[in-house]
Parts: C-alpha cells; structure tokens; sequence
C-alpha cells in the first residue's frame, strides 16, 4: 500500500467505584500518514471516554477531528486532490447488560469545513430474553450522508481526461432483526432477517480544474444549464462543454435506489453427540432503480413486493469412532 502512518495513544482506565461510576476509561489517539510522494493524506485525532454507572448502565462518547491532506483515491486513478479537514462528535448508552431487557442508543454527526461533507447516523437496539432458551433482538438504524464532490465518472474532451463529480445526498435505512430459541440442548433454532434500502440523489455536477486549489470551490468548475442538459429518453445527462450546440460527452444518470432483503432460517439438530443435521432456508428480494428519492414507508412496501430468490440447504454429518 502506498501510506506511511504514525499513530501515538495514550489512556486511562479506573476499575475502582467511585460516586456515581463503577468504572471509567478515557483514551487520546492521533495519527498522520503520508504517501511514499511524500504528500500528507491524511492526519487527526480523537478523544473518546466510557463511563459505568452504579446501576450497570453505560454511556460512551467520542470527539474527532482531522486536517486537510491529499487524496490518491477519489479521482480513481486521477491526479491527487487536496481534501479538506473535518470534526465530529458520537455519544450512546447502555441499559444494565445482565437484564433480560436491555437497550442502546446512539448516533453521531461528523462534517468538513466549509461543509463539502456532512454524515450522520442513529441506531437503536432492543434485545430481549422472555426466558433462557429465547432471544430476541431488533437493531433500526438511519444514516444520513451529503458529499459535495463525489466521484461520478471519467470522460474524455479535447485529448484531457475529464473527471466528473457531483453532490450526492444519500439516505440510507436498515432493520435487522434476530431470534434464537433453543429447544433443547441439542435442537435449536435461529433466524436473521434485514431490509436494507438506500438512494443517493446527485446535483450540482461538476469537473475538476485544479485539484491541489487552497479553497474548495475553487477545485472544480460547476456546470451551468446552459452546459448540462438532462435527456429523458435514455436517463443520461449530456454535456456541451464549449457550448458550441453539440454534445461533447455523456454520462449515464448518476442517481440510485438499492432495496434487499435478506434471511435465514436455520434448524439445528444434533441427533447423536457429535453429528448433526442443518436444515437452511434463505431469502433474497433486490431491486435497483435510478430514482435518488428516499421514502421509507414506499421503498420498504417496494422492497416486498420484488420476486424473492429462495434457496434450501441440507447439511448432514456423522461422527465415527475409530
């Protein structure tokens, strides 16, 4: 790989009860890496604490920033591009992991100067456990991710490399759900099933012009109306750079929607100590469009109503004593 990194870390951790904590541990990391050109690509820090409550309870929270460096990776292949520094902060908590009911929450938010990128996701967890041979766990989570200069494609114009970028704002929205419930010590059964969907929806298309530029904007050229035209027919976007009338090059509509779900179902039977029989059911349902627009309750009703791909499997062994 082409990255030099250096990384230095530095904490402390408490086991003894004091107040309203059973323990605690706080860490400071910092890291920076070159490419073997010598650029810097990266480089930042982070300062992240844990606390236990008396009662079993944990929170967690985590504060993290980086400097501008150099990117090698987000022009695929292209010249290297000056990316900008960025911060953010995560925090969650924990019920007392010993009950039987139990939950968690927790996100975070993170975004660069001049906001060229901005992320942010919440997650929440249920688990579940109405008596010892039973679990059950419901894990939603929701991202939210905008990114003003996001690799689209390469085209070429005029004998140069053009490399298009454009602003994408993606939602993504997952469910995951699990369930185990042993029967007996030798037969069992457990299921795994998620809905995933995500869209990403692209404007703001432009081009680079100069890569290594101070300031973000002045990294790449926007393309007017009068240089980008959208074509219907065959959802694609054709471009009249020198605005001469005629199209200099096209791209393939960049917008997206990805929608799956899958499970598994799998018996678990040991029929005599050590050899067992595995019965597997596992569905899929995908579907893709290039519509960038999210809408949980439609896309979720969408996902289900794709023509699933089902598979059955039976494994079988048998332990022989030699």
């Amino acid at each position: 790989a082409d990255v030099l990194m250096q990384t230095s870390y530095l904490g402390y951790q408490s086991t003894r009860a004091a107040g309203f904590f059973r323990s605690y541990d706080l860490s400071f990391t910092q890291w920076q890496g070159w490419n073997f050109g010598g650029n810097r690509t990266f480089s930042g820090g982070n300062i992240n604490g844990q606390w236990q409550f008396s009662n079993y309870w944990k929170t967690w929270m985590n504060l993290e920033w980086g400097l501008g460096g150099f990117s090698t990776e987000q022009l695929r292949g292209g010249p290297t591009i000056r990316t900008n520094g960025s911060q953010g902060f995560a925090a969650g908590i924990n019920t007392d992991e010993r009950r039987d009911f139990r939950m968690s929450l927790g996100g975070g938010h993170n975004w660069s100067r001049g906001n060229s990128n901005r992320f942010s996701n919440i997650n929440f967890s249920i688990r579940y456990r109405p008596r010892n041979a039973v679990n059950i766990e419901f894990s939603p989570f929701y991202r939210m991710n905008r990114t003003e200069a996001q690799y689209v494609t390469t085209r070429s114009f005029q004998e140069a490399d053009r490399y298009l970028l454009g602003q994408i704002d993606q939602k993504t929205l997952g469910i995951t759900f699990r369930a185990n419930y042993s029967v007996t010590p030798n037969l069992s059964f457990q299921y795994y099933g998620q809905p995933f969907i995500s869209a990403g929806l692209y404007s703001k298309l432009k081009r680079v012009t100069n890569p290594r530029a101070d300031r973000f904007q002045d990294r790449f050229h926007t393309f007017s109306a009068n240089e980008i035209i959208y074509n219907a027919t065959e959802d694609k976007f054709d471009f009249d750079e020198n605005r001469d009338g005629t199209t200099d090059y096209s791209i393939n509509n960049p917008n997206f929607k990805f929608r799956q779900f899958r499970s598994n179902f799998v018996m678990r039977w040991e029929y005599t100590p050590g050899s067992t029989l595995f019965l597997v059911w596992a569905q899929e349902r995908t579907g893709f469009g290039s519509q960038g627009n999210f809408s949980a309750g439609n896309d979720l009703k969408a996902l289900f109503e794709v023509y699933p791909s089902n598979f059955f499997l039976v494994k079988f062994n048998r332990w022989f004593s030699i």
